[in-house]
């Protein structure tokens, strides 16, 4: 295109532009501005006061920093796990602890020189050790000792004569002082247990002292033979079993503690009727005596010394050990449970060469105990 036709369409273009004369403009129409709504006018303010959220690209202009923080740190320790390293290697020897640095080729030297010193005082302590420990094999002078009180023995145990088996047996008793006198015969009665709609656990062999209580042994034979009117031990249950402590029965009225037995024929009911005993000794057979001094049949069998009953219950009768049965009574029970439920199967007693069997008691309620088992 040339410069003429240039110029000539610049003209038609500017005719083309403003075809028409521009209009008057009115001063007064210039002051009025006029408003027109925006275009987010309908949108109200809002005030957000939580946090701004984390953006991770935020920190990645600290990055160069911790890495180097990093680096440091990281050769920091490298340098002190190498000092601890020949610190270890070395024993703990470093040149530190001289007071003077020595040649460098004297260090080996004197490392040599403290070890002979440390082996040497250490040989000592070792020494000392062997000199002054009493030996813990007994000496000569008490093996002779030994072996003539041993010899003795078996000459003397030589010359007896030899029995295979004692004719008589030996009886447990911790107390001589429940021994019966020469001259005294104890009777013995036979109480058979066994477990309430179970199997028979075994029987008890008690020795009465009929010479110190016989009061309080009549009530117990009275009971353990039933009386006429259906009062008896047999078929009544131990209505407290404490492992290891004692056990308690005897209830002939309602075969739970609370019961209180008064003997046929007596209108003034059995007081406590002397304390000669005490609960010195295992396998003792006391009586309870209630607040009122009065005996109502319940008795006790210990299996340790108690001497807190004493003062309480009248020691009347022991049981005869060795019993396997009483071993296996004394690790059964529960102090907080009923059950298991042990009861008095039978009873025996030999009187004028005849043996005199128990009647079962048939005045018991049907307990609260027999309920839970049903």
């Amino acid at each position: 295109m040339t410069l003429i036709d240039a110029i000539l369409k610049a003209e038609n273009d500017e005719e083309r532009k403003y075809k028409s004369p521009p209009p008057e403009i009115d001063e007064s129409f210039q002051s009025v501005k006029i408003k027109r709504p925006h275009k987010y006018a309908h949108v109200q303010a809002k005030v957000d006061s939580s946090p701004p959220r984390y953006v991770h690209s935020h920190k990645i202009h600290e990055l160069e920093t911790w890495s180097r923080w990093f680096d440091d740190l990281f050769k920091e320790n490298v340098s002190m796990l190498t000092l601890i390293r020949q610190a270890h290697f070395l024993k703990g020897r470093v040149d530190s602890h001289w007071h003077r640095r020595p040649i460098r080729p004297m260090q080996h030297y004197w490392n040599r020189v403290d070890f002979l010193k440390r082996v040497h005082r250490e040989n000592l302590m070792l020494y000392n050790l062997i000199i002054t420990t009493p030996s813990r094999l007994p000496t000569t002078v008490e093996l002779n000792r030994d072996w003539v009180r041993n010899k003795r023995k078996i000459v003397m145990q030589a010359n007896n004569k030899f029995v295979l088996f004692s004719p008589v047996p030996y009886e447990e008793m911790e107390d001589q002082a429940f021994k019966a006198a020469p001259d005294v015969k104890r009777p013995r009665v036979y109480i058979k247990l066994g477990m309430q709609d179970g199997a028979a656990i075994g029987e008890l062999c008690i020795e009465l002292f009929t010479e110190v209580c016989p009061n309080t042994c009549n009530l117990f034979l009275d009971l353990l033979d039933g009386d006429t009117l259906g009062h008896g031990y047999v078929h009544t249950c131990f209505f407290r079993k404490v492992p290891h402590l004692y056990w308690s029965g005897g209830d002939v009225i309602y075969n739970n503690g609370y019961g209180c037995y008064a003997q046929r024929g007596r209108v003034i009911p059995i007081g406590a009727e002397n304390y000669h005993y005490p609960h010195s000794m295992a396998g003792l057979v006391s009586m309870r005596v209630t607040v009122d001094d009065e005996m109502c049949g319940m008795f006790n069998i210990t299996f340790k010394p108690l001497p807190q009953l004493d003062l309480r219950n009248v020691v009347f009768g022991r049981v005869i050990r060795p019993s396997n049965t009483y071993n296996i009574i004394r690790e059964m029970g529960n102090a907080l449970s009923s059950r298991p439920v042990i009861e008095i199967w039978a009873s025996r007693r030999k009187v004028d060469g005849r043996w005199v069997r128990g009647a079962p008691n048939t005045k018991l309620p049907k307990s609260p105990v027999s309920w839970n088992l049903k």
